[in-house]
């Protein structure tokens, strides 16, 4: 069956590429539609028309963008859109009956990981009662089938596919990936928490050791070096249950051959750092935390459910300091029951811990966290699911934010955020580091900016709470807000040019390789460090990338690109889409490898096109063979030649996958602990810059705060 999928993709979207891995491992047609913006709606509405799938899935995540997904679904029918809608993500979970009684474009809503109920939907879309998780439009009736079950092993589930050039970063390609779902806590505010619940089964989920590797290992071959993992929670609460599975996962890494140097991000909570743990994790390659701090006062923290102390928080921030790891987090400065002297007390720990790049906003309410019963039964839920609101109990707290959020909101959200880019600046020196080596003297001058940053948000905060109490009438908080949005505005302009000009110095600095002889520049270090390749890539094939973190739009670039590729390093063609050649590939090699290779082996060949589109190159990544296995198999993709019928394929190469299913089609494996070896197959439909726009990587795109609504408004934000 052909199945549309729909989602946004800055980067690599994990949650729609995991589906389109599970349907197209199942033999079903999928096209990806890339739906990032409300300016995208028509295009995509067209698309999903045109492509006359009797099944489309809309990857409905955030409340922020609710409402977007509801009228894309509405468009859609009016073009003529006939197929099968679903709705799936936390959002529309939470809100199953009240989507499909308001928008009747939508026929049903996945409540559970959507892998499993797409695939069982495909195969029964003439009748989907027996679809486990599904909640569906039967006739006049909203009909609420069996609750669906996660998959207990993680291990079970095909690999993403992946984009075609990677996303890279300085010219380094790098990707998203997971070690597990969900998270152990229960936080008041935490929507992951509240879905989790809703779905049931177990609230944490791990992949094996072995299989993170098998994953990364499969990409490290195709070039990336950078892995960012989007795992809620990465480092379990068990320290010395942590420790066997980073022992685990190095030994599988190592005996797959992934020691070249690599770099990872991780997110974790404060009250898991130890400074063992974290000296391990650094020397394995981690260079980047996202720190759960979220409060700064023992009171906001027990509001928010953390289960987490200060003293906690303080500790966790000197631990990252002494490893010297990129470090950022969000602080939630203001919540429902926030005092105006708590929200100074939350500054005051923000001026007393200014080395690390942060943001800041107020707690947003979700459907189903205990924070969203907690304010109903108060009565103080204000608008409606598609976006909840409150006012916050202390009137001057509730001014406060009210100031707050216009004044600081260039700085918090914009396309070229102060906070964001002091973010930025730090990820870039580190992940340099890790490659290049120290600049210790770019380092310090990062670090220094980064403090002059926060102090001058700490300086303003503390103006605009000392200015609220003392305002003796409220109508005078109009007069406020303009003096405080004033020298935001003024600072953001200028410590803004500053930060800029050292981004462009760190872009441009002579880094030395962490091995080899001594280079002069940043390409040169890149090749010493064996990274030619991709930085040659990066240069010929990708136009638009973004650095994979949390969902937020993505920034306008702000500073001159890497250098050059280098004049005299080997040119590396750019990477095509597999779906290109495989199929023509197919019928010549696959008689060969079925004599070749053992029934349950997969093959991943490397093939190079010259201008005859004939194979210039062949390289056998996998499996390890004999000599003379290996050199039959390579002789006949070396006689490989592409007829003018065929896609043409001239001047590029492919990292082309044979799973064990391609290669024994007439005896599948059968065996229930069998892991199935995925096939990746491409995006087909990546963003691409806009003609007037020359190609340029965007800034690292950090955890943005979400974005509460205007105050006095209803709209929803984001999580």
């Amino acid at each position: 069956m052909h199945v549309v999928l729909v989602g946004a993709e800055f980067e690599e979207n994990l949650a729609v590429r995991y589906l389109r891995g599970a349907l197209e491992h199942a033999g079903h047609r999928v096209t990806t539609v890339v739906f990032n913006e409300p300016a995208d709606s028509e295009r995509a509405a067209r698309e999903i028309a045109e492509s006359g799938a009797p099944l489309a899935g809309l990857s409905m995540v955030f409340t922020y963008r609710a409402r977007e997904f509801a009228r894309l679904a509405e468009r859609t029918r009016e073009l003529g859109f006939s197929g099968h809608v679903i709705a799936g993500g936390h959002f529309a979970a939470m809100h199953a009956a009240e989507l499909l009684s308001d928008v009747p474009a939508l026929d049903s809503v996945a409540i559970g990981e959507g892998e499993l109920i797409l695939c069982q939907l495909a195969e029964s879309l003439a009748d989907p009662s027996h679809v486990s998780g599904l909640v569906w439009r039967n006739g006049e009736h909203i009909q609420q089938n069996a609750d669906a079950v996660k998959p207990p092993d993680l291990d079970v589930l095909p690999f993403p596919p992946r984009k075609q050039p990677f996303d890279d970063y300085l010219g380094i390609p790098i990707t998203n990936i997971l070690s597990s779902r969900g998270c152990s806590r229960s936080c008041a505010f935490c929507s992951i928490a509240a879905w989790h619940k809703l779905c049931g089964g177990e609230r944490l989920r791990l992949r094996s050791p072995e299989q993170v590797a098998e994953e990364m290992a499969e990409l490290h071959r195709r070039g990336v070096r950078v892995f960012n993992f989007h795992d809620d929670n990465f480092v379990l609460d068990d320290k010395a249950a942590m420790h066997r599975r980073l022992d685990e996962l190095d030994a599988a890494l190592r005996a797959r051959g992934v020691t070249s140097p690599i770099a990872f991000a991780i997110k974790c909570r404060p009250d898991t750092v130890d400074v063992e743990l974290f000296e391990r994790l650094r020397a394995m390659g981690m260079f980047r935390i996202f720190l759960g701090v979220e409060a700064g006062t023992p009171e906001s923290l027990r509001r928010l459910g953390r289960g987490q102390t200060v003293e906690d928080n303080v500790r966790a921030l000197q631990i990252v300091s002494q490893l010297d790891i990129h470090t950022c987090f969000n602080l939630l400065l203001l919540n429902p029951d926030s005092t105006l002297e708590d929200m100074a007390d939350n500054v005051a720990f923000l001026r007393q811990h200014p080395h690390h790049a942060m943001n800041f906003c107020r707690t947003e309410v979700y459907s189903g966290t205990p924070l969203e019963r907690w304010l109903r039964r108060q009565d103080r839920l204000l608008g409606d699911y598609w976006g909840y609101d409150y006012q916050i109990s202390d009137p001057r707290a509730q001014t406060a934010f009210e100031i707050m959020y216009p004044a600081f909101e260039a700085r918090n959200y914009g396309d070229e955020g102060l906070h964001h880019l002091t973010m930025q600046i730090d990820y870039e020196q580190q992940l340099l580091q890790r490659f290049f080596g120290p600049h210790e003297a770019l380092r310090r001058r990062v670090k220094q900016q980064i403090v002059k940053v926060n102090l001058n948000t700490c300086d303003h905060l503390d103006r605009l709470i000392a200015g609220v109490d003392a305002l003796a009438d409220p109508s005078d908080a109009a007069l406020l807000l303009e003096e405080i949005k004033a020298g935001v505005v003024r600072d953001n302009e200028r410590l803004g040019r500053e930060v800029k000009a050292l981004l462009d110095e760190i872009r441009t600095a002579p880094f030395q390789p962490t091995r080899g002889k001594k280079a002069s520049g940043w390409v040169q270090a890149a090749a010493s460090a064996g990274l030619v390749a991709s930085v040659t890539l990066a240069s010929a094939g990708c136009k638009e990338k973004s650095h994979p973190t949390e969902m937020v739009a993505i920034p306008t670039a702000t500073a001159s690109g890497p250098p050059p590729k280098p004049v005299d390093a080997q040119v590396i063609p750019p990477l095509g889409p597999e779906g290109l050649v495989k199929p023509a590939l197919g019928e010549k090699l696959l008689p060969v490898l079925r004599d070749a290779v053992a029934p349950t082996d997969s093959v991943e060949l490397e093939l190079w096109f010259d201008d005859n589109r004939k194979v210039s190159k062949a390289v056998l990544h996998s499996p390890k063979l004999d000599a003379d296995a290996e050199k039959k198999i390579l002789d006949a993709a070396r006689e490989l030649e592409l007829s003018d019928r065929d896609p043409d394929v001239r001047g590029q190469r492919f990292v082309v996958h044979f799973s064990h299913s391609d290669i024994a089609p007439s005896k599948p494996d059968a065996s229930p602990t069998s892991k199935p070896v995925p096939v990746p197959t491409t995006h087909m439909k990546e963003r691409v810059p806009r003609p007037e726009m020359a190609p340029r990587p965007p800034p690292p795109r950090p955890e943005m705060a979400p974005r509460p609504p205007k105050p006095g408004g209803n709209s929803g934000s984001g999580i």
